[in-house]
C-alpha cells in the first residue's frame, strides 16, 4: 500500500472521530447540557457577573427543588433576550412573605446562608400558584426576580446550574431546606 493511500486512510478516520465529536457536542448542547452566562450582579455573593455557568436541562433534572439555581426563559422578553438565572425560594401552592428582611415560607423563616447582605424590603404574602416556581437573586436587594413578574411557569424553566465554570470552576452551592 502507498504513502499516499495511507495518508488518506488516516485522514477519513481523523475525520470521521471530528465529524461524530461535533455531531455529539451539538447533540448534547442543544439537548443534555445548559451553558448560559450571567449577566447581571443579581446574583452575586454565589455567581459573579459575566461568569458562565454550566448545568442540565429540564429535561433532565428532577423538579425544581427550593435552592435550586436554575436557568429560565426571560421573563421580561420586551427587554431581554438572555435567559434568566436565579434561585428557587418558594414552590407551588406555598405562601411566601418576607418580613423585616427575612423570608417566611408558609409562615416559617427560610434560613438564606448564601445571602451577601440583609434585604431592605419587605413583600406582602403571596400564595405560589401550582405549576410554577417563585424565584429570586441570591443579590436580594439588586435583582429584579418573582417579586416584580410574579411566580415563573415550571415550562419556562431550561435547567438546574451545577457549575460556575468562569474565570475558575467552582461547584454551586445549591441550598437544602430542611
Amino acid at each position: 500500500m502507498s504513502i499516499a493511500k495511507k495518508v488518506v486512510g488516516e485522514l477519513v478516520v481523523w475525520g470521521m472521530w471530528l465529524g461524530i465529536g461535533i455531531v455529539a457536542s451539538v447533540l448534547l448542547n442543544n439537548h443534555v447540557l445548559v451553558n448560559a452566562q450571567v449577566l447581571t450582579g443579581s446574583m452575586e455573593g454565589t455567581i459573579m457577573t459575566q461568569s458562565r455557568v454550566f448545568g442540565l436541562r429540564a429535561g433532565f433534572m428532577d423538579a425544581p427543588s427550593r435552592g435550586d439555581i436554575i436557568v429560565f426563559e426571560s421573563p421580561l422578553p420586551d427587554e431581554f433576550d438572555e435567559p434568566f438565572i436565579k434561585r428557587v425560594i418558594a414552590l407551588g401552592g406555598e405562601e411566601i412573605a418576607i418580613v423585616g428582611g427575612i423570608v417566611h415560607i408558609d409562615g416559617v423563616p427560610l434560613p438564606e446562608s448564601y445571602l451577601a447582605e440583609d434585604m431592605r424590603r419587605d413583600f406582602a404574602p403571596v400564595v405560589v400558584p401550582e405549576g410554577t416556581v417563585f424565584v429570586m437573586g441570591d443579590n436580594r436587594n439588586y435583582s429584579r426576580d418573582s417579586r416584580e413578574w410574579g411566580a415563573i411557569c415550571k415550562d419556562s424553566i431550561i435547567g438546574r446550574i451545577y457549575l460556575d465554570f468562569s474565570p475558575l470552576p467552582a461547584i454551586v452551592a445549591n441550598y437544602n431546606y430542611k
